[in-house]
């Protein structure tokens, strides 16, 4: 079983989601072997939604054309059940961009 430290650090360097994928399944068989506590588990969470997030955002950004940090950071407060349909969470982009562009413009 790798080291918590290691297992952390390479999810944190996934690329893409099946990387991703694949040390979720490497964290949830040393969970059911008991090999980590809830703090850890607690941790990978916030490591796994962190590159999930810049995953999809990645994904998405090269469809819609925009700033990749603001789509990161849409992403990331999007609702999980829009995550888990690229379509919707396409749709759901394009809205909250349209709408901070309609708030910017609105300064002027």
């Amino acid at each position: 079983m790798k080291a918590f430290d290691t297992l952390i650090n390479e999810t944190l360097e996934a690329e893409n989601l099946e990387e991703l994928e694949a040390a979720a399944d490497l964290f949830q068989f040393g969970v059911e072997k008991g090999h980590y506590s809830k703090w850890q588990a607690t941790e990978f969470n916030n490591a796994y939604w962190e590159v999930k997030n810049r995953c999809l955002a990645l994904e998405i950004s090269s469809v819609i054309k925009g700033n990749k940090l603001d789509i990161i950071d849409i992403v990331s407060k999007a609702p999980m059940e829009v995550k888990d349909d690229k379509e919707k969470l396409i749709n759901y982009v394009n809205g909250r961009i349209k709408a901070l562009k309609g708030k910017i413009k609105g300064l002027k």
